[in-house]
Parts: C-alpha cells; structure tokens; sequence
C-alpha cells in the first residue's frame, strides 16, 4: 500500500522527517493557526466571565485568566525565538504545552463555574452548557500532533484524556459521570483526526521530498549541459536563447586533431580522447565569470579525435594581452596537458597533434528546433579547420618536417597560426614561428586568399 511506501521513506529520513515536522509545528505556533486558537480562546474567556457574571458568581474575573497561559504563549512564541536562537528545535513540545495548556484552562473553568455553592438551577444550566464542551475540547487537544511517530502521538493522547478525567473528577465526579461518554468520544475523535493529520504529514513529506530529489537530479543534469550563468538566468526565468551572445563578432577559432589518431590501436584509446578533452575543458573553464562572460576560452565542441575552441567569443578574454597572444598561450597550455595525458597513456609508439588558429567573423546560434544545443558558425571555423590541415599540404609538410630535422625531432606536434594572428602577436611568442611564404600559382588556402605567409611552431 501507498501508505506503508510512505510510512517506510519516512523511517528512512527520520532526522528529515523530524525537521520537517518541528518546522511546521513553529509554524502553526507563529502563524494564523496558533493567532486564530488565541484569538477563539479569548473570546471563550470573555463570554464565560459575562455569564458567570450574570450569574452572579464570584469566581467571574478569575475566568477571564484560566486561557491566560496558551494565549500569552502563542503570542510570546516569535519573540523567544528570536532571544533564544535554539528555542524553535523544542517546536513540538512547546506545541504540547500549548495544547495541555488549554485542557488546563478548560478544567480551571470548570472549577471556577462549580466551586461556588449556587442554586440548583444554576448547576443545571452549567452542567448542560458545559457537558457541549468537554467533546469539543477534548479533540480538538488531541487531534493535532508533529511528533515523528504516531505511537507518541497515541501515548500522548492518553496521557491528555485521563489527565482530563482525573482534574474534573476532582473539581466534579458527578459532572465527569454524567459527561464520561463525552470525554471517550473527545479521546476517540482525537485519534482518528491525529491519524489522518499524521498520514497527511508523511503523504505531504514524501513527494515534497521526491520533488526535492528530482529537482536536484534534473538541476544537476542540467549543469552538464548549459554553463553555470545559463542555469542562474534560467532560474530566474529567462528563456534559453537569450542566456548566450547570439550577434555577429570576432574570435580566433583553434581546431586540435590528434595525428594519425586511425593507427591508435589500444582498448582505451576512447578513454585517452576523453581525458585529453577533459584537460582542454578545464583549461578552457579557466577565468570563468557570469558578469561580464569571461573565460580563457569557449568549449566548441569534441569530434571524435579532435576538439575546437574559440578565444574572445562568446565568452570575452581578460585583455590583459592581446587576443592573439590570448589564443597562442591557451594553445601552448593545451599541448602541455595533451602531452601530459600522452604520457599517462603510455603507448608504445608516440602520439603527437596539431592544431589550426584562425582569426575571423563568428556568430553564435541556438538550433532552430530539436534540443537547442548552441554552436558558433562563420568564416573564422572555415579558416581554422583549413590552417589544422595545412600540415598535410605537399609543401607545407616538407617545409614542416625540414624544420623539424634542424631541431633533431622525428615525432612533433604542430600549430599553424594565420599572418593577422602573427602580426599581432608580442616578440616572444613571434620568435616561436617559423613563416612560409605563400605563392598565388598554387595557393593552398581558397578560402584565406589574402594571406601571404603561413606561420608553424614545432614543439614536442
């Protein structure tokens, strides 16, 4: 059954479960619940002390007092809350002592009505006014508990009814007798309102708690998909679309490929690709702030073997230096970690990579329909993948691989920058590069046709 589902997560979460159940009993103390008893408890008070009163009994202005504890309690509540910072942990048993508080009072009532010696027809009339009351009172102190387990609940309830049944025996054993079957049906009537209050709590804790739990699982899953800034603004109810840079700007796209990465025979090449991208994301994350949206570069996306990254868009650099030496020092840090997990791979034979830098128009853009996945397109991706594989053009790669004979390398890795991010590199990286000049008879870059030199660095 349901409820026994919900009876069991309950158990499992007591220390929740518990918190949950001293947070609403506050609750009910600091709010329209415990303000309302209060309010009905004086009202009880002042109609009691007109018709006793009227009556003629002496004990009137002392019925005026006997709610005085439960009223002056719920009001006092929120202020010792805030004197004492642990006071509202004790909820539920502050919540007790209001209700025993008001059976008290009951009882205190009874004694002033029946302590003076006054006619007969007087006793009558209180003995029926009053017999409506015990019912009434009796349930509505037992019916309403926040205690983790409804054994306590029951135990308590018990306690409450014959503590009830021992003070108006005392004050009257005649008006108990007469009203006895009241006060059972009171008790009774309390059990099975405190049962179905105590079901409600832990049907209520329950999906609150599921709800909890899957808004948890889905915000987490969520973050492996859209950046923290995304997952702020989409909190706070903006749309999708509007959480990335979607206007036409300038970045310097770097396309990585990892060489001959076909001829890589081993059963955890896939992981080795995965934790060479890893490293290129952290390193990418590097920087990363909501406002304004900056990082050391953006995450494009993974193909297979290779990985492509924009610097300056759509997340700006610290323009601390220049976008192209911006883009040169993030490529260098990539190669460093690439040779980092090549190292962890230990493959028998080398791994080497190369990467292509170019600087041109890009704009962001969501998927029109589907999953809205953002991309970047422009003629600076066309560019980028043009200059990774110029390393495979006849001449650059005998140009290539003669530079590398006079550094005495037989295994390297390559980056191919293009002539407007050499141009506007400082001197230190510029001495890294070795430029090749470019001829219009067999030009190798159609879709870069202005440029007159290629730049290469060869590093192991």
């Amino acid at each position: 059954m349901k409820t026994d589902k919900y009876a069991a997560y309950c158990k499992e979460h007591a220390a929740e479960f518990r918190d949950e159940m001293r947070e609403d009993a506050a609750k009910a103390l600091r709010n329209w619940p415990g303000k309302a008893a209060a309010v009905l408890l004086a009202l009880s008070s002042m109609l009691t002390w007109s018709n006793l009163q009227e009556s003629g009994n002496p004990y009137a202005l002392h019925s005026m007092f006997a709610y005085a504890p439960p009223i002056a309690l719920v009001f006092l509540y929120p202020l010792l809350t805030l004197l004492f910072a642990g006071f509202e942990k004790y909820s539920r048993s502050v919540l007790d002592v209001f209700l025993l508080s008001i059976l008290g009072g009951f009882c205190l009532t009874l004694h002033f009505v029946f302590e003076p010696n006054l006619s007969e027809s007087y006793q009558s009339d209180a003995f029926l006014a009053l017999s409506g009351q015990i019912n009434f009172v009796v349930l509505m102190t037992t019916a309403f508990s926040y205690h983790i387990s409804f054994a306590l609940t029951l135990l308590r309830n018990t306690i409450f009814a014959l503590l009830a049944a021992l003070l108006i025996f005392l004050i009257n054993p005649e008006f108990l007798a007469i009203n006895a079957i009241q006060l059972v049906q009171g008790y009774l009537g309390g059990i099975i309102v405190s049962w179905l209050f105590f079901r409600r709590i832990q049907t209520r804790f329950y999906y609150k708690s599921i709800d909890a739990d899957t808004r948890q699982h889905l915000y987490k899953q969520l973050s492996k998909l859209v950046y923290p800034h995304q997952l702020e603004r989409i909190k706070a109810g903006d749309q999708l679309e509007s959480t990335m840079p979607v206007e036409k700007s300038k970045a310097i796209i770097n396309v990585f490929d990892i060489q001959n990465s076909s001829n890589i025979k081993h059963e955890r090449t896939q992981d080795f690709f995965l934790e060479v991208f890893r490293a290129f994301s952290q390193i990418c994350m590097m920087g990363y702030k909501h406002n304004p949206l900056q990082a050391r570069a953006f995450r494009l996306k993974e193909t297979g073997d290779g990985f492509i990254s924009a610097v300056g868009y759509p997340f700006l650099t610290d323009q601390k230096h220049t976008l192209a030496d911006h883009a040169v020092e993030t490529a260098l840090l990539m190669f460093r970690a690439f040779n980092a997990e090549v190292d962890k791979f230990a493959y028998g034979y080398p791994i080497k990579a190369a990467m292509g830098l170019a600087y041109n128009s890009v704009q962001g853009t969501f998927q029109s329909s589907g999953i809205r996945a953002y991309d970047l397109f422009g003629d600076a991706l066309v560019q980028a993948y043009r200059y990774e594989e110029l390393r495979k053009h006849p001449v650059i790669h005998k140009a290539i691989h003669a530079r590398a004979d006079d550094l005495g390398l037989r295994h390297y890795n390559i980056l191919i920058i293009q002539e407007v991010i050499f141009n506007t590199l400082c001197d230190g990286f510029k001495s890294l590069f070795t430029p090749l000049p470019l001829t219009r008879e067999d030009h190798p870059i159609p879709q870069d046709p202005d440029a007159q030199y290629i730049y290469f660095h060869i590093l192991d």
